[in-house]
């Protein structure tokens, strides 16, 4: 004669139970990736979703979280993130010892472009940065500038927080140029209301933006490449104006 039910009423959840540790079992691996780029750009949301759809192709959950620019690269290096949403093609060789893998796919292409809030400047290469003694800004952690500015040899070089405050100094005339990525300076400059103008004093140089994986994910990076080739026009995005 079968048992009462109610006799073991702990075998009613069961089937439930053996349902849930299945899903716990065969839940997708999550990659994360520090990113630096102000999450109230568009920018941000844009390339977070591109990384989850082709991490979603490849069998992986994907999440991105911001970072302020140096903090964003420190957590890709030590593996406390998965990787980083974009750092210059050079990176890799400027940094061979950082731990990280360039994702060869190019996702973005724009420019290091120098602000001010003087008129009379016009700059087309970073040469141009001696015309005469200038104290120039840019955001501490950003490699590419901060590489640049550094062969360059320049007597007054200030790093700061982040662009914002960059464009605050600049506006306040305690800078006489700001120099960012091109992208996202200008999207974050909408969004400010200075007391005084600036402008655009030129383009300094082209830069072209890739993935980084920490390096305990190298056997992924061309297979993340392969995905991102697909989903991205050749020569990824151009995003300059």
């Amino acid at each position: 004669m079968p048992a009462h039910p109610c006799l073991y009423p702990g075998l009613r959840w069961l089937p439930a139970l053996w349902l849930l540790m299945s899903s716990a079992l065969h839940a997708a691996p999550t990659i994360t990736f520090s990113c630096w780029i102000p999450p109230d750009v568009p920018l941000y949301s844009r390339v977070e979703n591109l990384f989850r759809q082709a991490f979603e192709e490849l069998g992986y959950e994907f999440e991105m979280q911001h970072r302020p620019n140096q903090r964003s690269l420190m957590e890709a290096r030590t593996g406390t993130t998965d990787g980083e949403c974009a750092r210059t093609y050079h990176y890799a060789e400027q940094e061979p010892d950082s731990g990280l893998v360039r994702v060869e796919t190019m996702i973005t292409r724009t420019s290091l472009e120098a602000w001010s809030h003087r008129t009379d400047l016009e700059l087309s290469s970073v040469q141009d940065l001696h015309q005469e003694p200038m104290r120039i800004g840019y955001v501490r952690g950003h490699v590419a500038v901060k590489n640049i500015v550094e062969q360059q040899a320049l007597p007054y070089l200030i790093p700061v927080a982040n662009s914002d405050n960059g464009f605050k100094m600049l506006s306040a005339q305690r800078l006489d140029l700001f120099i960012g990525t091109s992208v996202t300076t200008r999207q974050e400059l909408e969004q400010l209301d200075l007391p005084n103008p600036i402008h655009s004093a030129g383009h300094l140089m082209d830069l072209r933006g890739h993935a980084y994986l920490h390096e305990k994910h190298r056997a992924l990076a061309p297979e993340l490449a392969r995905v991102l080739s697909r989903l991205l026009p050749e020569g990824g995005w151009t995003l300059d104006p």
